[in-house]
C-alpha cells in the first residue's frame, strides 16, 4: 500500500480526534478494519497524547487495554500501550496481570514467560518495558538474566523497570549489572540502582553501595544510600554512616543518623550489644557537634524503635544540652512506655545541677502519683545517689527489641524491679501504661522476647 493510499484511508480519524471522539478511533483500534487503519488510529491517539489523556473515561481505557490483549500485529500493539502509558503508567502493571491471567489466552498464544521474553527482544520500548515488568512478576531465578541484560538497555524507562524489578525480587545474582549503573549519566537511573542494591542488601550488594554514600556530587544518591544501609545489620557500615551525619545537608545528617539506630534495631539480639556500642563510641569521636542531627531524628521520627535507640544514645553524647534536656524530659510522658523509661535513664546518666533544677520544675508541675512524675522523682533519686551510670547500663538492654509489645510488663518487673519502678504507678491516669495482657495478644512471639529479655538483663548484672 503506497504512503499516498494510507494516508487517505486514515484521513478521517484525524477529523474524530480534533472533535475530540477519542472513543470512536479506540473503537476503529480494536476493530476488524484493516491493519493500515488500525495502525492509524493507535498512532493518532498518541499524536494527540494530552487531549486523549484529559478525555480518557473508564470505557475507553478499557477498549484499549483489550486492544493490547486481542491485537494480533506487535506495532499496533506497541503503539497501544504508548498510548496508555500517557493515560497513566500505572496502567502498565494492569496489564501484566491480564497477560499472565490464565484464563486468558496471551496476544500471541505463546506461553506466558515465552512471550514476554520475545517482547524483551523487540524493537519497540513500550513492548520491552511490558516485557521486563511481566519478568519481575515471573520472579523466578531464570528471569534474573534477561532482567539484568535490560539494565543496559538503550531506553531509560526500561533500565529503571528493570531495576525496580530486580529489587523487588532481590537476588543477589544482578549485583554487578546493578552497581553498574551507580555511573549512568541518569539521576533517576542512579538512584534506582541505589535503591535496589539496599534491596538486595547481600554483603556484596553493601560493598557496591557504599562508596555511592560518599559520593559529593550527587547529594540525593547519597541520601538514598544512607538510608539502605541502616538495614544491613553489620558494623562495617558504621564509620560511612557516621560521616554521613557531619554532612552540611540537613536530609543527608538525617538520613545517617537514622540509619545509625536502624542498624541498632536491626542487629540480632547477639550483636546488638556490641553494634549499639561501636555505634555510640564511633559517635562520640566525631569532631562536628552531631547532638541537633539526633535531636531532630528524635523528635522528628515515627518509628518506635528509632525513637527508643536515639533517646538512648542522646543519653551518651548530649551532655547537659539544653535543648537534649528539653526533649528527654518532655519524653517522660511518652506514650511508649519503654522509650519513656529509657529517656528517663539518659537524664539519670546525663546529670549535673542544671538538670536537677529542672527535674523539681517538673515534678511540679504533674500531679502527684502521675507517670511522668514518679519517672521524673526516680531520675532525681538517681542524679542524687549517683547511679544514672547503672541505670542506663540496665535500661538500654530493652532496646534491642524490635517492636514496642515485644515484652511484657511482668517480665520488666521480673528482670529489673528498678527499672520497671520508673513510673509504672499511674493513680491518675496521666501517662497510663500497656497493660500486659494486651502487650501479650499485640505480640506475635511475647515469650521468646521476654526471654531474650531476661537473659540480657541476667547478663548485664552478672557481668
Amino acid at each position: 500500500m503506497s504512503t499516498n493510499g494510507q494516508s487517505s484511508e486514515t484521513d478521517f480519524l484525524y477529523t474524530l480526534a480534533s472533535n475530540g471522539r477519542f472513543d470512536r478511533i479506540a473503537d476503529y483500534v480494536a476493530s476488524n478494519e484493516a491493519l493500515a487503519v488500525r495502525y492509524g488510529a493507535a498512532g493518532i491517539l498518541t499524536e494527540f497524547a494530552g487531549d486523549l489523556k484529559t478525555a480518557a473515561t473508564t470505557e475507553l481505557r478499557k477498549k484499549l487495554i483489550n486492544a493490547v490483549l486481542e491485537e494480533p500485529d506487535d506495532r499496533v500493539r506497541a503503539r497501544v500501550v504508548e498510548a496508555l502509558l500517557y493515560i497513566d503508567e500505572s496502567i502498565l502493571d494492569t496489564l501484566v496481570t491480564k497477560i499472565a491471567a490464565d484464563r486468558e489466552p496471551t496476544p500471541t498464544d505463546s506461553p506466558h514467560p515465552l512471550l514476554l521474553v520475545e517482547w524483551l527482544g523487540s524493537d519497540s520500548v513500550e513492548l520491552r518495558l511490558l516485557a521486563v515488568a511481566g519478568l519481575g512478576d515471573v520472579g523466578t531465578p531464570s528471569m534474573i538474566p534477561k532482567l539484568s541484560s535490560a539494565c543496559s538497555d538503550t531506553d531509560r524507562r526500561v533500565r529503571e523497570r528493570a531495576l525496580k524489578e530486580l529489587g523487588r525480587i532481590g537476588n543477589p545474582r544482578c549485583v554487578e549489572e546493578v552497581a553498574d549503573c551507580l555511573d549512568s549519566d541518569i539521576a533517576s537511573i542512579r538512584h534506582e540502582a541505589a535503591k535496589t542494591l539496599g534491596e538486595i542488601n547481600t554483603r556484596g550488594a553493601i560493598d557496591r553501595l557504599r562508596p555511592a554514600a560518599r559520593r559529593d556530587e550527587d547529594d540525593e544518591l547519597r541520601r538514598i544510600a544512607l538510608d539502605q544501609l541502616g538495614a544491613f545489620p553489620s558494623s562495617d557500615v558504621i564509620n560511612t554512616l557516621s560521616d554521613g551525619v557531619t554532612d552540611e545537608n540537613p536530609e543527608i545528617q538525617h538520613a545517617a543518623a537514622s540509619s545509625l539506630m536502624e542498624l541498632i534495631s536491626s542487629a540480632s539480639f547477639e550483636e546488638s550489644h556490641t553494634i549499639r556500642e561501636e555505634v555510640a563510641e564511633e559517635v562520640e569521636a566525631l569532631d562536628a557537634d552531631v547532638i541537633p542531627a539526633f535531636v531532630t531524628l528524635f523528635t522528628d521520627t515515627h518509628r518506635t524503635t528509632i525513637r527508643r535507640n536515639t533517646a538512648w544514645l542522646l543519653g551518651r553524647i548530649g551532655d547537659s544540652q539544653e535543648e537534649v534536656v528539653d526533649h528527654l524530659l518532655d519524653a517522660l510522658s511518652d506514650d511508649d512506655f519503654t522509650t519513656s523509661q529509657i529517656a528517663a535513664s539518659s537524664l539519670a546518666r546525663i546529670g549535673g545541677r542544671d538538670i536537677k533544677d529542672r527535674l523539681e520544675k517538673f515534678i511540679e508541675n504533674h500531679p502527684e502519683g502521675s507517670g511522668p512524675r514518679t519517672r521524673a522523682e526516680f531520675v532525681l533519686t538517681q542524679i542524687t545517689e549517683g547511679e544514672g551510670g547503672l541505670v542506663l547500663e540496665r535500661t538500654v538492654e530493652y532496646i534491642h527489641v524490635s517492636e514496642p509489645d515485644d515484652y511484657t510488663r511482668q517480665k520488666r518487673a521480673e528482670t529489673d524491679p528498678a527499672v520497671d519502678e520508673i513510673g509504672s504507678a499511674d493513680t491518675t491516669g496521666e501517662g497510663a501504661t500497656e497493660e500486659p495482657e494486651t502487650a501479650a495478644e499485640e505480640t506475635e512471639e511475647p515469650e521468646t522476647a521476654a526471654e531474650e529479655t531476661e537473659t540480657a538483663t541476667a547478663e548485664t548484672e552478672s557481668g
